[in-house]
C-alpha cells in the first residue's frame, strides 16, 4: 500500500517563507520596508505595533543619518517589525543583511535652521547688555536702564548693610529743648531795649549832602543793634541816583552810623546842543547832570565857589565844554563828545544808546593810566569812534573790540616813535600811523 504526496505543496508547508529585504537609507525607508514585508504575506495578519519613537538630539550638531539594524528572525508566518534606526551622523549606513553599504546624504542647512531648537546662553557668559534670563542682547536704552537698575540695586545693598544709629528718645528731646532755648534767648536779646539803636548818625558823600540823606532815612522805633534793616535804609536812599548802596556801622551799645555808597562815575556824556554834561556810572546807569560852573584863577587853577554857588571875585568861569573836560580829568572819567542830540538821559535809568554804551566800553576797558592820557572820545557813530589824546595825537579806535590790544599798540608806538600825529588801530594786528619829522 503506497502513499503519495505532492512535492510542491509539501515543500511549501515544510519550509518557513523567507522575509523580503529592501535597502534602507533612512528611518522612513526602514518603515516602508516593513510595510512591504507585511503586504507580502496576505494570509497571515500582522500584529499592529506602535511606531517606534525616535529620540531627538540637540541641534548643536547636524542631525545624524540612521543606521539600519539587521532584522530579527520572525516566528513562522509572522513578519517582525524592523528596529528603530540609530543616528550615526554623516557616516555610511549599514544596510540590512546582505544589502551592502549606502552613503548618507548631508542634511540641508535650511532644515537645520528649522529643526534647531533655541539655545540659551549661560548667564555667566552673557555680554554686559544681555538679559540673563533670555540671553538676548538689549538695545542701548535697555542697556542703560539695566545698568541703572543694577547700580541702584548695588547702592541699596550697601545702604542696607550700613548700621543705623540708635536714637535715644530722651536725649533727642533734650537736644531739641536746648536748641529751642537758644533760639528763644537770641530772639529776646535781639529785641531787648538794652541794645536799642537810639543814636542814628548820617554822613554825606561827594554828591549826597548830609541834610538830604538825613531827611530820607527812616529808622523805625524798636530797632536794636541786632535787628537793623539795612535794606530798608537803602530803599529810602535809592531815590538819589548817585546812591548804589549803604554802609551801616555799629558803635556799641546804641549808635548806628549810616553812610551812602555812591556809584563810581566812569564817563561823562557832553550833549553839545544843550551844553549839558551827564554823569554815567560804570554799571551803565545814567546818574545825574553835572554842574558846569567851574571857576579858575588867572593861572588856570580851579578855585572854590562861594557858599551860594557863585564865582568868587577875581576868578573866571570856564566855558561849558572846558568845565566838563576839567571835571572828567579830576574824576578819572572819560569825556564823551559828539553825543547825538536825540538822546534823552534820565537819572537812575540804564543807558540804552549804542554809541554811548560803546564809549563806556572803552572807558571800562582802558587802564586808569591810559585814561589819564585821553582828552575826550568822539562817539558820533559806533564804527567811527576816535580818541583825542592830551598830547594832540588822534587815535582811530573803531568798534569796542580788542580794547586791551589797542591800548598796547598805541602805547608802544608813542614810546618808540617821535612826532606821531595819527594812529589807526581799528585792526590792532594791522595798525597804521603817521608822524612828522622833528
Amino acid at each position: 500500500m503506497g502513499s503519495s504526496f505532492s512535492r510542491k505543496s509539501s515543500s511549501s508547508a515544510s519550509k518557513t517563507p523567507k522575509p523580503t529585504y529592501r535597502r534602507a537609507s533612512a528611518a522612513g525607508k526602514g518603515q516602508a520596508s516593513a510595510r512591504s514585508a507585511s503586504s507580502a504575506s496576505p494570509k497571515t495578519p500582522r500584529p499592529r505595533t506602535a511606531p517606534a519613537k525616535v529620540a531627538s538630539r540637540p541641534a548643536a550638531k547636524p542631525r545624524a543619518m540612521a543606521k539600519a539594524a539587521p532584522a530579527a528572525k520572525a516566528a513562522p508566518g509572522v513578519k517582525a517589525a524592523p528596529k528603530p534606526l540609530k543616528p550615526v551622523g554623516e557616516k555610511a549606513v549599514a544596510g540590512i543583511k546582505g544589502a551592502g553599504k549606502v552613503v548618507a546624504k548631508p542634511i540641508a542647512k535650511s532644515s537645520l535652521k528649522q529643526a534647531a531648537p533655541a539655545v540659551k546662553i549661560p548667564a555667566s557668559k552673557l555680554p554686559k547688555t544681555a538679559s540673563p534670563k533670555t540671553g538676548v542682547v538689549a538695545g542701548p536704552k535697555k542697556a542703560v536702564s539695566a545698568a541703572m537698575a543694577s547700580a541702584a540695586s548695588a547702592v541699596g545693598g550697601v545702604a542696607g548693610r550700613i548700621p543705623r544709629p540708635k536714637i535715644n528718645p530722651g536725649k533727642a528731646l533734650i537736644v531739641i529743648g536746648v536748641v529751642f532755648a537758644l533760639f528763644l534767648a537770641g530772639f529776646i536779646l535781639a529785641n531787648s531795649p538794652l541794645f536799642a539803636a537810639t543814636d542814628i548818625q548820617v554822613k554825606g558823600s561827594d554828591h549826597v549832602e548830609v541834610e538830604t540823606a538825613r531827611a530820607l532815612i527812616e529808622v523805625p522805633e524798636g530797632t536794636t543793634m541786632f535787628n537793623v534793616d539795612e535794606k530798608a535804609i537803602y530803599d529810602s536812599l535809592k531815590a538819589i541816583p548817585w546812591v548804589k548802596g549803604v554802609d551801616v556801622k555799629r558803635e556799641w551799645p546804641h549808635t548806628l552810623v549810616v553812610t551812602p555808597v555812591e556809584r563810581k562815575m566812569r564817563a561823562i556824556a557832553f550833549i553839545t546842543a544843550d551844553e549839558v554834561a551827564w554823569a554815567i556810572g560804570e554799571d551803565g546807569t545814567w546818574i545825574a547832570p553835572l554842574s558846569l560852573v567851574v571857576a579858575v584863577d588867572a593861572e588856570g587853577n580851579e578855585v572854590a565857589l562861594n557858599d551860594d554857588g557863585s564865582v568868587p571875585e577875581g576868578a573866571a568861569q570856564l566855558p561849558a565844554f572846558e568845565a566838563a573836560l576839567r571835571i572828567a580829568q579830576d574824576s578819572g572819567s572819560l569825556l564823551l563828545t559828539d553825543v547825538p542830540s536825540d538822546i534823552s538821559p534820565k537819572g537812575g535809568e540804564p543807558v540804552n544808546a549804542k554809541v554811548v554804551l560803546a564809549g563806556l566800553d572803552y572807558a571800562n576797558g582802558f587802564s586808569d593810566e591810559f585814561v589819564a592820557q585821553i582828552k575826550d572820545i568822539s562817539v558820533a557813530s559806533v564804527e567811527a569812534i576816535s580818541a583825542n589824546l592830551v598830547s594832540g595825537v588822534e587815535v582811530s579806535l573803531g568798534k569796542p573790540q580788542n580794547i586791551v590790544e589797542k591800548e598796547r599798540v598805541v602805547t608802544k608806538l608813542l614810546a618808540e616813535h617821535q612826532g606821531v600825529t595819527y594812529i589807526n588801530v581799528r585792526e590792532p594786528g594791522a595798525y597804521t600811523f603817521r608822524s612828522t619829522p622833528l
